[in-house]
């Protein structure tokens, strides 16, 4: 294991692997709490996504140098072996060019052939030309080379051999992968499929380190379902592991009161835990996690299917009461009630009605019921509001202050000067809008210059007072008045 670890690429790609697996570990536990559908499900299972990722590329990376770190190993060992026995060879053929020599000076025929063959099988040698052994099948010369068969050769092997293909197909048929007949008869269309499948399966075992180094010996084990492993499981299969989350009582009273909250505004009755504590438990022990293992082309992939939902079961499960039910519907038309009327406040708020949004409204309210954030919707109505205002108004806007408050000084001042009431002032009245202009703020001292000059203001008390003192003081000038 030390050359893994002394290697800079592999020990990164591990710790990385690590990491981003621990990560996405808890990651899928902060899941399996959440409810579906929601902003923070959406988000955390992005963010479990992306770690899952970046822990596969990291295993992917730390198997590639793995084998690479292998590959320069045995070239290393095998090159050692070779000079090895090159210098063993060197150092035998002067004394097999002597032996020669001496045959031949004996005029022995058998000897000179046999001393010449000597001598030219250490020169392939000395030269790494391997002697043809045409009387071995493939799969022992693998065997002897210590390299592994690989499918097309094994195969490639009992073409024309009746006996080899007779053994193939009754192992094949064995492990349950073929049902043709047993003829000794290369079928390349039946045997390569059924082959191939039994390879995936002999593949499954070897990925767990009880590989076979015959694949006669595989099929016998696939047949019988003796895995080495220390029991069976199915032909060719892997086990699937289970993990069941089961609460304490703690943590399912807090699930429980957690999902009345949400849809009832209120903690569960103790009569009510009597009910939904057994349904929680008998839920939780017949959906736990799974993680299936398989081999897909030699790679193990580990397929996880997430347990029971806690919230959405509990959700439905109180649904399913007729009066929780009920008491759910009536809740959630007072509190629809309750947005509508927010945001009909907001509108007025900005000098707009409600209706002018049409059917959005129903859509808004829905929403906000699922979940969604109502300031979300306050500020489009902004928006709307601010098409044509300055920008220095629209920004203000921006921020979530209504337009009622922007105007606020300015209508309180011709509420006072005009003499009516405030609330009768609308946002869309001309004289207040001018107040603010695309350039600045009109003063408060002009602007209640302004509003004498406003037709409405000659109405006032102040108005008809300051009428009367002027129709006075003129009738003194001239003398009528004492």
């Amino acid at each position: 294991m030390a050359k893994y670890s002394d290697d800079a690429k592999y020990v990164s790609a591990y710790n990385k692997g690590l990491e981003a697996s621990n990560k996405a570990k808890l990651l899928l536990a902060d899941l399996n709490r959440l409810k579906p559908g929601t902003a923070e499900y959406t988000s955390t299972k992005a963010k479990y996504d992306s770690a899952k990722k970046t822990a596969d590329a990291a295993e992917a990376a730390r198997v590639k140098r793995k084998k690479e770190i292998d590959a320069a190993e045995a070239s290393a060992k095998k090159s050692k072996e070779t000079k090895k026995a090159q210098s063993s060879v060197k150092a035998e053929i002067p004394q097999l060019e002597y032996q020669l020599q001496v045959a031949i000076n004996e005029g022995n025929a058998d000897k000179v052939k046999a001393a010449q063959d000597a001598l030219t099988a250490a020169q392939n040698k000395l030269r790494g030309i391997k002697e043809p052994t045409p009387s071995k099948a493939a799969e022992e010369v693998a065997a002897e080379e210590g390299v592994p068969l690989s499918l097309t050769d094994f195969l490639k092997d009992a073409i024309g051999n009746v006996e080899k293909t007779k053994k193939l197909q009754q192992g094949l048929k064995d492990a349950g992968v073929y049902k043709g007949p047993i003829d000794g008869v290369f079928r390349a269309e039946i045997l390569i499929p059924a082959a191939t499948k039994a390879e995936e399966k002999l593949d499954m075992y070897a990925s767990l380190g009880a590989g076979f180094t015959d694949r006669f010996e595989g099929y016998k084990r696939l047949a019988s379902g003796a895995t080495g492993m220390g029991g069976t499981g199915g032909v060719g299969e892997l086990p699937i592991t289970e993990y069941p989350t089961i609460f304490s009582p703690t943590d399912a009273t807090k699930a429980i009161n957690d999902v009345f909250k949400a849809e009832l505004g209120r903690a569960a009755t103790a009569a009510e835990m009597k009910i939904f504590k057994p349904l929680l438990l008998d839920a939780q022990k017949k959906n736990p996690a799974r993680y299936e293992t398989r081999i897909v082309k030699g790679k193990k992939v580990v397929t996880q299917t997430t347990g029971l939902d806690v919230a959405t079961f509990l959700t439905s499960e109180l649904k399913k009461n007729p009066t929780l039910k009920s008491e759910i519907e009536l809740r959630l038309g007072g509190r629809k009630s309750l947005t509508l009327q927010d945001l009909a406040n907001t509108a007025k708020a900005n000098g707009l009605d409600l209706a002018v949004f049409g059917d959005d409204i129903n859509n808004w309210v829905k929403r906000v019921d699922n979940g969604e954030d109502i300031d979300i919707f306050k500020n489009l109505i902004r928006k709307t509001a601010k098409i044509g205002l300055p920008d220095k108004v629209g920004a203000l806007l921006d921020e979530g202050v209504n337009l009622d408050a922007v105007y606020a000084p300015y209508k309180n001042l011709m509420a006072k000067v005009l003499e009516v009431n405030a609330d009768s002032i609308k946002l869309d009245d001309p004289t207040l809008r001018a107040a603010i202009g695309p350039d600045k703020e009109m003063p408060i001292y002009e602007f209640e210059r302004a509003l004498r000059r406003d037709p409405r203001w000659q109405y006032t008390d102040t108005a008809r007072q300051e009428v009367s003192d002027v129709a006075l003081g003129v009738l003194q000038d001239f003398g009528f008045m004492g």
